[in-house]
């Protein structure tokens, strides 16, 4: 279907030209932020708002109480008949799911066809229909009843893959003129996401990184399992981290078992904090304050945990927040999943089609096996095939899944794939437009789970790795304040402190970083210690264990030459620094003469 274009005559909101839109369409805003919800609740149109969460609904609410806007609220645990009957205001908000309810009651008023219908964020109406289809069917069913509707997001379905009843319906686009360009920062991890998240979670806690941090992320169990990773390392203050996500029983029981009863869920608009964790459920269409925000979306393909890869969803991210500084700029730490293979759009068209006809295989099996079967139980409780809809005790084909795949697959092609060759799937540098929008991709260096970064998860790293990651520190190439409250330098390890300002990095390297070269290194260049004291060090003999004579003698000429000492080693030169008693073995039939420490003569302190 022909898009119709709608210029916006270097405007930069929605409202200044709505007048130009007409009744009973698509509407792609192409960006998030234009005012279109806002224009919705302020102007003096009676209007009902269908939303796809209830976070978004508290979050309006917030707004219109701070203007003044008279608002009903009709979702679970929202607005009953009774209070909805009460109301005389002109602005409805509603979840997907109840709106047939507001349509009865409005039927019931006698005003129906005097109310218009927006339908927020509408792309949600394919993106969830693989697993929400009764809140979808209740929109389906109700929305050609009002005066008029539009269907609005920033975040188009292809013609090819919207649902079929809403084919027919003219699309509209805004022409903006005055677009920023957006720039993905963007880093590939083959595996451990969450240790990765929870290093940057720490270095805008401890001061390492300017701003808040604003994660979008898709599961509620991966935010608790990155939160317990930041408490190993030593981080307790659990009023620096904020959560939001859909407010359930489930999802609070959750993150009460996984962290310990010192977390809970909070509303979008709730103060910010230092680390803010957010699902896909809880942000879209919602406006997230705070001009030191920074945006980071981490996607693990790993995991199929909410059937919506939170990558798709990019352009909603962009600029949620909304006043930041940084609202054009997106840092995107992913994993592949199943949208990134090297496969094109047909290839994967047809991978879509096998598994609608293996679904319909296990329909048919299951409607084989009697009613009381545990089997068949079982295949209800614990279906999470986006193919297969439970309905009671019955399985049933979701042909809508179809085009939640397909739609899923369209927009992390368009969005985030740029091919080198034709073969290798990846992001490359350069800019790539998607939906009049230009995408300024640029790769990002990793954050490595090694030296300083794994102490900051409480793990031990290697002296090596410790070493490396200190003297960037010392030398200004790796951000880390020595007083930071996760890790100083230093408190935490005075031994590469020391060894940096009195060898210097050059002579630690040429020591390859080993922990006893460096200490021995540091011995012979104590003016504190006498000349006997660091012999009986270097030689570092233990009382008890044998030596044969010929490694004493080899110890020893090590020993002179770090403290150049001209001298020919001798096994009997020990008889100044040590007791020890003669032993001898036989070594393949041959016996070989040794010693054992017995005791030191030398006092061993400096």
């Amino acid at each position: 279907m022909i898009e119709k274009i709608i210029e916006n005559n270097e405007c930069k909101y929605i409202g200044k030209f709505m007048e130009d839109l007409p009744d009973n369409v698509m509407l792609n805003k192409v960006t998030t932020g234009c005012g279109m919800t806002s224009l919705v609740l302020d102007n003096d149109v009676n209007y009902v708002l269908a939303v796809p969460f209830v976070s978004l609904i508290k979050n309006k609410e917030k707004w219109c109480k701070e203007r003044g806007i008279e608002l009903c609220s009709v979702y679970s645990g929202g607005a009953d008949e009774e209070a909805f009957k009460e109301f005389g205001g002109k602005k409805i908000i509603v979840t997907y799911d109840s709106l047939e309810k507001v349509t009865k009651w409005l039927e019931e008023r006698g005003d129906l066809k005097e109310w218009k219908l927006c339908i927020d964020e509408s792309h949600k109406m394919v993106d969830t229909a693989a697993f929400r289809m009764n809140a979808i069917k209740t929109v389906l069913d109700n929305y050609t009843k009002y005066k008029s509707f539009v269907f609005g997001t920033a975040t188009p379905v292809k013609h090819k893959y919207q649902l079929p009843s809403l084919k027919h319906i003219p699309r509209v686009r805004i022409q903006w003129d005055n677009l920023e360009s957006v720039k993905v920062n963007y880093c590939h991890y083959s595996e451990k996401i969450n240790d990765v998240t929870a290093v940057l979670a720490l270095d805008f806690i401890n001061g390492e990184r300017m701003g808040n941090a604003h994660i979008f992320i898709s599961s509620v169990k991966s935010i608790c399992d990155i939160i317990r990773k930041m408490q190993k390392g030593g981080f307790i203050n659990h009023g620096e981290v904020r959560i939001v996500c859909a407010d359930t029983d489930r999802n609070q029981s959750l993150i009460e078992t996984k962290l310990l009863k010192k977390y809970c869920i909070s509303p979008v608009g709730s103060g910010v904090r230092k680390v803010n964790f957010y699902t896909s459920t809880a942000f879209e269409g919602c406006d997230i304050y705070d001009e030191e925000g920074r945006s980071f979306i981490v996607a693990d393909g790993n995991k199929d945990c909410t059937k919506i890869d939170i990558v798709t969803v990019l352009p909603q991210i962009i600029g949620r927040v909304r006043n930041s500084r940084y609202n054009r700029t997106v840092d995107l730490m992913y994993t592949k999943n199943k949208y990134w293979y090297d496969e094109t759009e047909e290839e994967f068209e047809k991978k879509v089609h096998h598994g609608i006809s293996e679904a319909e295989k296990d329909i048919l099996e299951f409607n084989g096996l009697r009613q009381e079967s545990t089997h068949r139980q079982n295949a209800i409780e614990k279906n999470d095939n986006p193919f297969l809809l439970v309905d009671g005790d019955q399985l049933c084909l979701n042909e809508n899944a179809w085009y939640n795949e397909m739609h899923n697959f369209s927009t992390m092609k368009k969005t985030y794939y740029v091919s080198k060759d034709g073969t290798e799937s990846t992001i490359v540098d350069g800019t790539t437009n998607y939906n009049g929008l230009d995408y300024d991709y640029v790769k990002e260096n990793r954050i490595e789970i090694k030296g300083l970064n794994k102490v900051k998860l409480g793990r031990k790293p290697s002296f090596k790795d410790l070493c490396i990651d200190c003297i960037e520190v010392f030398e200004g190439k790796l951000d880390i304040i020595r007083s930071a409250k996760i890790v100083s330098i230093e408190r935490d390890f005075p031994l590469i402190h020391e060894a940096y300002y009195k060898l210097g990095a050059e002579k630690m390297k040429a020591l390859t970083y080993r922990k006893k070269a460096i200490e021995d290194a540091l011995l012979v260049s104590s003016n504190g210690a006498s000349i006997n004291y660091k012999i009986v060090k270097l030689l570092d003999l233990k009382e008890g264990q044998r030596y044969s004579k010929k490694e004493v003698k080899v110890a020893l000429e090590k020993t002179y030459l770090k403290l150049g000492i001209n001298k020919r080693a001798k096994s009997t030169d020990l008889d100044r620094w040590f007791e020890y008693k003669l032993k001898y073995k036989k070594v393949n039939g041959v016996t070989e003469s040794g010693l054992v420490i017995t005791g030191c003569k030398i006092k061993l302190t400096k």
